[in-house]
């Protein structure tokens, strides 16, 4: 399996929670904190993807931030970003607010990568595509950060315009607990 970097997108201004999701508390550690420290179980090195960068006070000196490729372009700049910057030839990709991300579930995504695979991508519980809990290749950064300056941010038409391979529960099925899709978007989401 290549080498795998791991990524957290946490740029967003978390209107509907209210509060920067990246601070909030959860079991005792911030959610930028909880995911990147999961991350880094199976990546290295793991990259925190911050909107401007550096915004994040207080986070292990091995958790580079790294700014968007442009400023509130959302989550595809943060993508386009972190495979810009990433040593690796595979970057494992979360959302901030992937309360119970899975670090193994990640590990094994990156495993079924195949070249010419620009990402491998899982479909929840309830076959809805994540591309925000999923497994990317450097080689896509370019057709990112070109979609991102030509003012095209949807991730979702962004990963359809590559090689992709979605893996459905059929595929992983009992190996990994229901749930690690869920985000928090609203205080009663926590």
């Amino acid at each position: 399996m290549p080498g795998l970097a791991g990524a957290v997108l946490c740029g967003g201004a978390s209107t509907r929670m209210g509060t920067d999701k990246a601070e909030l508390v959860v079991d005792g550690e911030r959610l930028v904190e909880r995911a990147a420290r999961r991350l880094a179980t199976v990546a290295d090195p793991v990259l925190i993807a911050s909107g401007r960068g550096q915004r994040i006070g207080g986070l292990a000196p091995e958790w580079l931030q790294v700014d968007d490729v442009v400023d509130d372009a959302g989550p595809l700049a943060g993508i386009a970003a972190t495979l810009t910057a990433s040593p690796q030839p595979l970057v494992a990709v979360v959302a901030v607010d992937l309360v119970q991300l899975d670090a193994a579930l990640l590990a094994w995504l990156a495993s079924l990568w195949r070249e010419g695979d620009a990402a491998v991508v899982p479909r929840d519980e309830d076959g809805r595509i994540q591309p925000l809990h999923a497994v990317y290749a450097t080689f896509a950064g370019p057709a990112f950060v070109a979609a991102v300056r030509a003012a095209r941010f949807s991730v979702q038409d962004a990963v359809d315009a590559l090689p992709v391979r979605e893996v459905g529960i059929d595929e992983w099925g009992t190996r990994f607990a229901p749930g690690w899709s869920r985000n928090a978007n609203r205080p009663e989401s926590l």
